[in-house]
């Protein structure tokens, strides 16, 4: 593998990780236009979500449930346009003040250094059930 390889998959590992830090961790919308092409999706879950408008009003809701975002990179790889972060997540629900933790996955096509396509999962049952006043459900 050449070095401008290893130089290219490092740079979508860092681009991603860096969304997290600026969007999520410093609260910087600005960011989002700036990676998000105008014509990328994303899918999150069972929703889909197109362009950085679309995206904002998506991270605007958010905001305004949650507050205090940490978001931390657990493990990132990529492997030709693609780069995948595994993250943790800690965040206070502002309704009832409780400090939440969330993992999730978020997979990212890059071209010319802008997220063109992208899935993401995580764990919104488990968020639920950190936010509920009931004990927690044996699944099994």
């Amino acid at each position: 593998m050449s070095a401008s390889a290893v130089t290219s998959l490092d740079q979508n590992k860092q681009l991603v990780i860096r969304w997290f830090e600026e969007v999520w961790n410093q609260g910087n919308r600005d960011t989002i236009a700036q990676i998000f092409a105008p014509d990328g999706v994303l899918y999150d879950g069972d929703r889909i979500i197109r362009g950085p408008a679309e995206f904002e009003k998506f991270y605007d809701r958010l905001r305004a449930v949650f507050s205090n975002f940490k978001i931390s990179p657990v493990l990132a790889l990529a492997e030709g346009d693609l780069a995948c972060v595994h993250w943790f997540s800690e965040c206070k629900h502002l309704a009832t003040g409780k400090t939440a933790h969330v993992t999730g996955t978020s997979i990212v096509r890059i071209k010319e250094g802008r997220f063109v396509e992208a899935w993401q999962n995580w764990d919104a049952a488990g968020l639920a059930a950190q936010l509920s006043d009931q004990p927690p459900a044996q699944l099994y």
